[in-house]
């Protein structure tokens, strides 16, 4: 006889437990499993960024250092002009036009360890300007890109002031200055200054005709201001430089300018004309009212690169001249004794005063406003006086105004007026309105003598990619 069993409700109770710890188990392993592979795609993750993060880094400092590289092309050149400011070709001969490049420079730590190089490219100032324009590509070893920097360098020139001085100064308590003033003595200053007023002396014993007692003085004194930009001593400026250049303006002025040669006449009067030519005469006679003339050729084209140099005397004058033109009267080689003046005998204007037309006027020895000037006057000019004067001539009638619109270098004397020893006004113009042309300072006429180096003017990137 066969037996049924039949399970009791305790019998399926004890299976079910059973079987659920199975399951349990099972599910416990599978948690496991998951959370270990998690914890390996964070790892994995987390060291894929790590080295991410590593590279990136890498990056950025060889990004870096690409753009000291080529800062350090910038910082090379200025170095370079400041031996030869005229060298835009790197100290070689190619390529023919500009701009000139590309010259290609290993650069070194101070281990001697190279790290990459800068690759430049000059383009060289234009129309008479100083403003030079640097590219400097740079690149280190082992990274893929490059980074760029571009520079506008200047050199300023004896036009950089308002009025600049080989000799000892004097501004009376009516007169104010407009733009930096300098002097390579001293400076008397009694009046308002609205710019720099600055010596390269620290001290000096101020002539009497400039308000001296006999006393030791500071390099700038007196009971003007305001005397916050009061500067002294600052470097002196080099006029001998200016009688050395004089022979490379000739030279200028022949290779691509206009030249005018010597005359057995007293010299050459120039009218500058509005259309941006002008008539050339021969001076055969000069009175106290005027000169007398022979014309030569009028409507001559202005000199190609803008410069015009008169072996004699020069006689000058001219309305709305719209261009960039220098007018330089020396006979070489320099002697004390045949130096050459120009004489300013009207209204000498540009067509603009906003720095696209500019007249410099360079002297060997003086330059003067004529006695037969008309009694109101308009200069719009840079003015040079090698080693004279620039003056209203003495003696001269009593003129009225005197407007001037531009800058002074002179080694010797500079006033528009006349006074007697009880401050008497006696000669010259009484009124003087005198403004500086910050156009100048960079933007001079064309090879306008300089006065110091090369600095820069601003900088920024060039992007190279996206």
């Amino acid at each position: 006889m066969i037996e049924k069993y039949f399970p009791t409700y305790q019998d399926a109770w004890r299976r079910a437990q059973q079987s659920g710890k199975s399951h349990q188990a099972g599910y416990i392993l599978l948690t496991v499993l998951v959370m270990a592979m998690l914890l390996s795609s964070l790892g994995m993750i987390g060291a894929q960024v790590l080295i991410n993060n590593s590279r990136f880094n890498l990056y950025q400092a060889q990004s870096a250092e690409a753009l000291n590289v080529a800062e350090a092309g910038i910082n090379y050149y200025l170095w370079h002009l400041a031996y030869n400011n005229t060298d835009y070709q790197d100290g070689g001969h190619t390529p023919i036009t500009a701009p000139y490049g590309p010259y290609v420079h290993n650069y070194y730590d101070i281990a001697g360890t190279l790290l990459g190089t800068y690759t430049l490219t000059i383009t060289p100032p234009t129309n008479g300007s100083t403003i030079a324009t640097i590219r400097s590509v740079g690149q280190v070893t082992n990274f893929p890109g490059t980074r760029t920097v571009l520079a506008q360098i200047g050199q300023p020139s004896f036009a950089n002031y308002a009025l600049l001085s080989n000799a000892e100064l004097w501004f009376g308590n009516t007169e104010t200055s407009n733009g930096p003033v300098f002097s390579n003595v001293g400076v008397h200053f009694d009046g308002t200054n609205n710019g720099t007023v600055s010596s390269a002396s620290s001290t000096y014993t101020p002539s009497a005709e400039y308000g001296g007692s006999g006393s030791v003085e500071p390099g700038v004194w007196g009971l003007g201001g305001p005397k916050s930009d009061w500067q002294y001593p600052v470097p002196s400026i080099n006029f001998t430089k200016v009688t050395a250049n004089l022979s490379t303006l000739q030279s200028q002025a022949a290779s691509g300018g206009t030249q005018l040669a010597a005359t057995s006449a007293l010299g050459y009067y120039l009218l500058l004309n509005s259309n941006g030519t002008i008539n050339y005469y021969k001076v055969t006679n000069e009175t106290g009212s005027g000169i007398t003339t022979t014309l030569i050729s009028s409507n001559n084209p202005a000199p190609a690169n803008g410069v015009l140099f008169v072996n004699g005397n020069v006689w000058i004058q001219g309305s709305n001249w719209p261009g960039r033109l220098t007018v330089v009267s020396a006979i070489l080689p320099q002697n004390s004794s045949t130096n050459t003046n120009i004489n300013i005998i009207g209204n000498l204007t540009t067509a603009n005063t906003n720095g696209s037309d500019t007249i410099g006027l360079i002297a060997q020895n003086s330059v003067q406003v004529s006695n037969y000037a008309p009694t109101t006057i308009t200069i719009d000019a840079a003015l040079m006086a090698v080693v004279g004067n620039v003056w209203a001539l003495y003696p001269s009638p009593i003129r009225s105004t005197m407007n001037f619109y531009g800058s002074i270098a002179v080694s010797g004397i500079w006033t528009w007026n006349w006074v007697d020893s009880n401050n008497n006004f006696v000669a010259g113009y009484e009124t003087t309105n005198t403004s500086f042309d910050s156009n100048m300072v960079y933007s001079p006429p064309p090879d306008y003598p300089t006065t110091g180096s090369y600095s820069i003017l601003n900088w920024r990137e060039e992007l190279t990619g996206p």
